[in-house]
């Protein structure tokens, strides 16, 4: 084949190829891409390159040579433009193919994919009528303009799939600078994981490419998961499946970040564990971790200078400053800032304030509630340059002299709450630009003034709670004093609540305590004799009653001769076997301890054989409830009984109340099951993991845990 028909052959070819691309565009949105395809689609990123590199050459070439007539330099410039036609509408074809495996954001899609066509359809256009183009003038440059901008304008969205939004445009973009967060208030997710998981995971998995069609961007997204199910488990051994797949080896095609990609470090790695162990909060401060957590240590070595413009007071000055009635305190671990608070009413004096002069630089943070404060002692107050935080809640201030608070220009969080404040006193307020919020509760402003004020100080979050009219405040649940949980003949508690007047009702049943029937505690110590659960109450006329106070108590009673457990607990949570139900030791909440059952895909059904005919009233199941590592209380508990295993009888079914919400840390409950008594030779306990979790769970629809730890029979 001569030269002129080879490349009239790939001019038809390409044309037939643009044809089939604007087809497959415009109808072919159900397309299924078979295997070979998907491989082909696959390689749209090596192949785009070729087009670019092409088309800037060509666009070069035509324009160097527009006035030239000589052959050569003719037939060079349409090889270019006709090797730019065909790669161009290869690499669309392809990155059509590649597009059909989803995970992309449909608006980035649509325009990068139309502006790829641009490029195939104005290459083969180009090549078409290069003759009539080359002949009229400044027609090179503007074909060569707009190859130029369809390139740069789909190379920007398709960085964008790829990479994240305005990759390519970044660099020449000033951003708003963030400002700096103080360690003393920075948040454990926001401020130290999802840095990690924005510069490692987010690339392939935002609202533009969402991979596995998991988006990490907002928090509800997170914890949706992807395709393949929510991220994390804090119940499981690896924690789950972001986890599962960092720690898988390289070269596993589900390792992630995948590899060629920048990759975890080992210290990142123990930020995530150390996260989602400690039920992945959104909401944890960084200063509430134990000083030895990797999370905390993380955030300590990368942290940023201190934006704090002082160096840190004398340790010396500090401690000397500390009495009886005063605390000086460092905000966080090596911060320079200081922290003071108040204590003992009768004994505060105004000079105390202006002691702490020597430290009025380092100072951020005052508390002074309900200190018997005079007017004349905030001049005293308004000393401190830095202060960020004052609380005068409830002090005997009249507010007379609030303005002299105004040289504190750091001023950020001011409490006023309780103190005989009106609206007149307020007015400097808008010269404090740093006031982020202001608390005003039980003040002499009214009502319809917070509209006003609000409007003078339209950045300050104004939190003016209730003034108490007909408002009935809500009792303190009681206390449960008395550690013994377990015993062998009995056990004595004690109730205590600090409201005076307070009525403690309370029942051994389980049931909640009434303010009509439920027994009365008159101080006096509660005698138990057998398993129950305590739930105690607090009543009061004029007083919402209080929440319910629970702790369960069991009696040793009966152990059986032998344990049989019908299904094998799981292979992470198996406790010391079936004898773990018998051993007389209480699990604590950490349910790694290896001290208790998990059953999660069976039920536990165990069986309590005993060699002689005993007489059975009452079962107790000491069980684990951690909503956040998916361990629920048991969908229904049943107590069988008889004198075979063929021949056994309903006892008791008891259908566990169920939480509503994620909240509290992990918990002991206990389930006590009485029935008339009976003489049995087998007993048989069985516990129902739920089938699902609820809608409102991280976890929906996913398998939950049953966790037991100790069963008594009396």
């Amino acid at each position: 084949m001569n030269r002129i028909a080879w490349s009239a052959a790939r001019y038809n070819l390409c044309f037939a190829l643009n044809c089939l691309l604007l087809f497959l565009v415009l109808f072919g949105a159900k397309m299924e891409v078979p295997g070979l395809l998907q491989v082909a689609g696959r390689m749209h990123p090596l192949v785009l390159h070729f087009p670019i590199v092409l088309l800037v050459l060509a666009v070069l070439w035509e324009i160097g040579t527009s006035r030239s007539e000589d052959p050569m330099l003719r037939h060079i410039g349409d090889t270019l433009l006709l090797s730019t036609a065909t790669t161009a509408v290869l690499a669309a074809l392809m990155g059509l193919f590649l597009s059909k495996e989803g995970g992309y954001d449909e608006k980035t899609l649509f325009w990068h994919q139309w502006s790829g066509v641009l490029v195939s359809f104005l290459a083969w256009g180009w090549y078409a009528f290069r003759s009539f183009l080359r002949e009229k003038k400044g027609a090179a440059w503007l074909v060569s303009s707009l190859g130029i901008l369809s390139i740069v304008v789909a190379g920007h969205q398709g960085a964008t799939l790829t990479h994240g939004e305005n990759y390519l445009f970044a660099p020449v973009i000033t951003e708003t600078e963030k400002p700096l967060v103080l360690l003393e208030d920075a948040l454990v997710y926001e401020h130290v994981v999802r840095p990690i998981l924005k510069e490692k995971c987010m690339n392939c998995h935002n609202s533009s490419k969402s991979k596995g069609e998991l988006n990490m961007e907002t928090e509800a997204l997170l914890l949706k998961g992807g395709k393949n199910g929510v991220l994390w488990d804090s119940s499981a051994s690896d924690m789950g499946l972001l986890l599962r797949r960092v720690h898988l080896p390289m070269e596993e095609k589900e390792h992630m970040p995948p590899k060629g990609k920048p990759q975890l470090t080992e210290a990142e790695v123990n930020v995530l564990v150390s996260w989602i162990k400690n039920g992945a909060s959104f909401n944890q401060k960084l200063r509430d971790l134990p000083e030895n957590d990797p999370v905390r240590q993380f955030a300590l070595e990368r942290r940023p200078p201190t934006p704090y413009p002082f160096e840190a007071a004398e340790e010396s000055i500090v401690q000397q400053l500390n009495n009886d009635y005063r605390v000086v305190y460092p905000l966080a671990q090596n911060s320079p800032a200081l922290a003071v608070d108040f204590y003992g009413i009768a004994a505060f004096k105004g000079e105390y304030l202006t002691e702490l002069e020597p430290v009025k630089t380092q100072v951020v943070s005052l508390n002074l509630n309900k200190m018997p404060l005079q007017d004349k002692d905030l001049k005293a107050i308004a000393v401190f340059p830095n202060l960020r935080k004052l609380n005068l809640a409830f002090t005997t201030i009249t507010g007379a002299n609030l303005s002299d608070l105004r040289p504190l220009k750091s001023l950020q969080s001011l409490s006023l709450s309780g103190t005989s404040v009106k609206i007149g006193d307020l007015g400097f307020l808008s010269e404090l630009s740093g006031l982020k919020e202001l608390f005003l509760w039980n003040t002499a402003v009214k009502e319809d003034e917070l509209s006003t004020l609000q409007q003078q100080l339209p950045g300050v979050k104004i939190e003016s709670g209730f003034k108490g009219e007909g408002i009935v405040a809500k009792l303190n649940p009681p206390m449960i004093e008395g550690d013994e949980q377990v015993f062998s003949s009995s056990t004595k508690v004690k109730l205590k609540n600090y409201i005076k007047g307070a009525v403690l009702r309370y029942t051994l049943d389980g049931t909640v305590p009434d303010s009509l029937n439920s027994p009365i505690s008159t101080g006096d110590s509660i005698l138990i004799e057998r398993s129950c659960q305590l739930r105690a109450k607090a009543f009061l006329p004029g007083w919402v009653s209080s929440e319910v106070s629970s702790r369960s108590f069991y009696k040793t009673g009966i152990l059986p001769d032998s344990i049989v457990l019908r299904f094998p607990p799981n292979v992470q949570y198996k406790g010391e076997g079936p004898k773990t139900l018998a051993n007389k030791k209480i699990g604590d909440t950490d349910f790694r301890t290896n001290k208790w059952l998990g059953y999660k895909e069976t039920d536990l059904e165990a069986l309590f054989l005993f060699n002689q005919p005993t007489s059975v009233s009452s079962v107790s199941l000491s069980t684990l409830v951690d909503i956040g590592s998916y361990i629920m209380p048991a969908k229904e508990i049943q107590i069988w009984g008889g004198n075979s295993k063929g021949n056994l009888v309903l006892l008791k079914k008891l259908i566990p109340e169920q939480p509503q919400k994620v909240g509290m840390p992990g918990y002991r409950i206990g389930y006590t099951c009485s029935f008339e008594p009976r003489k049995i030779s087998v007993l048989k306990i069985v516990a129902k993991p739920i089938s699902k979790l609820p809608a409102w769970h991280p976890g929906k629809g996913d398998l939950g845990w049953v966790f037991v730890d100790e069963v008594f029979v009396e």
